[in-house]
């Protein structure tokens, strides 16, 4: 069964591209006919034109239909904002006779951030608040180029200390060829680990630490090479290598660590993403919908010793509703399962990592085979995004400062299937459910702050924060 589920997946992510492409096209109706006579940028001094111009889904000589007119011009900031180069974008239009002018006026971003940071050192900041326990901090300095040559290149290094260690550095380039559908990507890292989870029970982590060495130590590294199919379809392969090496104790607490492989483990990885994204911002969509497919196989029976041999399948699709007056609606779908090979414990997870969970579960994880959630919510506008000119600051990057206030109702629900790690993790092979309200703060550089208090079907009842979009 699954070997038939997977080929159809990636047969259908691009029976999907080819269906909703026509969503990029400009077809005249019958209204009056414009014919685009001048397209001006303003605004982007170290952002190249073209990079710009790749995001319009017109070109000088086109003609829109009347009746479009305002949806394409809205699509176009949506698109040149959802670059995540510019702070503000607005597009004005001069029409005279059936010829418009556009003009695209933009607000560069600050590119270069050198941020020293202190980190949990935790899957998210609810599981750490349990506890409190500051020895688990990470601090260092991440440095990042958004726009490296003015190309949408992005740069990151990053140098991490103190509770665990790590370096990494990252580099991509969205485009190579002329016609900007092709990019590439390479990344690099190395990390030590003083504690880790080598177990759950209860649905709860069992963590093992050594004080005077590292428990776990990794290196990876990698390419990818990425195609983008018009404005909103984008196609990703990526191979990675991984080395990880643990403690014989670690080992001895959990034998399925690297699946009775001793305390070493290497493999290849091979990734292929499709995506569809047509949300009208990123970082805090209200319309639109966005779609995504990832198959990866763990093992690609290459290397010496290379026992890992997994294959997972992820679909998610999430779909936002503008009600008006105010109102919005937001529901998302995930699921993922794999082949039924034996999963060491070290690259399998279920819900409760990263944003992979259900809400009102935030301090539990479900470790599993399968997986399947939803995520849904309704919110109102307490304040629509508004812009507030600060006097003491120079308009520019930091002025003014965009922000918007929602309030919301949620339920979201979720089942995990297990045949491996699931004694005594009750939670595994049995349905999720909670609910509860919350407030969103959404400002700029993609800042989100959610407070959402929640109860799940264990009676357990909690205030949650986080720091990205929900769904």
């Amino acid at each position: 069964m699954q070997g038939k589920i997977i080929p159809a997946l990636l047969s259908l992510c691009f029976l999907f591209s080819n269906s909703l492409s026509a969503q990029e096209d400009l077809l005249p109706a019958n209204d009056t006919l414009f014919v685009v006579n001048s397209i001006t940028l303003n605004g982007n001094k170290r952002t190249k034109e073209k990079i710009i111009y790749r995001e319009i889904p017109f070109h000088v000589g086109d003609t829109i239909a009347g009746n479009n007119l305002a949806h394409i011009i809205e699509r176009t900031q949506f698109n040149v904002f959802n670059t995540l180069l510019f702070t503000i974008v607005t597009v004005d239009t001069l029409i005279n006779g059936n010829k418009v002018d556009v003009t695209i006026n933009m607000q560069e971003r600050w590119y270069i951030w050198p941020v020293p940071f202190v980190q949990i050192a935790e899957r998210n900041f609810n599981a750490w608040w349990q506890n409190k326990d500051f020895s688990r901090l990470d601090y260092g300095i991440m440095t990042t180029h958004y726009n490296f040559r003015g190309r949408k290149e992005k740069l990151i290094g990053l140098i991490r200390l103190g509770f665990n260690t790590q370096f990494r550095l990252t580099y991509e380039i969205p485009y190579i060829n002329k016609k900007q559908t092709l990019g590439l990507s390479f990344t690099s890292g190395y990390s030590q680990h003083k504690e880790i989870w080598y177990a759950a029970e209860e649905n709860k982590q069992l963590f093992y630490k050594d004080t005077k060495q590292h428990v776990r130590q990794e290196i990876d590294g990698g390419a990818g090479l990425l195609y983008r199919h018009g404005l909103y379809f984008r196609h990703r392969l990526d191979v990675m290598y991984y080395h990880a090496n643990v403690q014989d104790t670690l080992v001895k607490l959990n034998p399925d660590y690297f699946a009775g492989h001793g305390n070493k483990t290497q493999y290849l990885t091979a990734a292929y993403t499709f995506e569809y994204d047509f949300r009208d911002v990123k970082i805090y969509p209200l319309k639109g919908q966005y779609a995504e497919v990832v198959l990866t196989k763990y093992g690609l029976g290459i290397l010496n010793n290379e026992k890992t041999d997994m294959l997972t399948a992820e679909l998610s699709f999430k779909k936002f509703w503008e009600l008006g007056k105010n109102f919005y609606f937001a529901s998302g779908l995930k699921a993922k399962i794999s082949n039924r090979s034996f999963q060491p414990y070290y690259i399998q997870r279920g819900l409760g990592y990263m944003e992979d969970f259900v809400r009102s579960y935030e301090y539990y994880v479900i470790d599993g085979r399968h997986y399947a959630y939803f995520k849904s919510e309704l919110k109102f506008a307490i304040i629509p995004t508004k812009f507030w000119n600060i006097k003491f600051i120079k308009k520019g990057k930091f002025n003014p400062l965009p922000y918007a206030l929602y309030v919301k109702g949620l339920f979201d629900g979720g089942y995990v299937y297990a045949d491996q790690y699931k004694e005594n993790n009750p939670l595994t092979n049995s349905w999720l459910y909670g609910g509860g309200i919350g407030l969103d703060f959404v400002t700029y550089y993609d800042r989100v702050f959610r407070f959402e208090y929640s109860i799940n079907k264990l009676g357990k009842h909690g205030l949650y924060i986080h720091f990205i979009a929900p769904i």
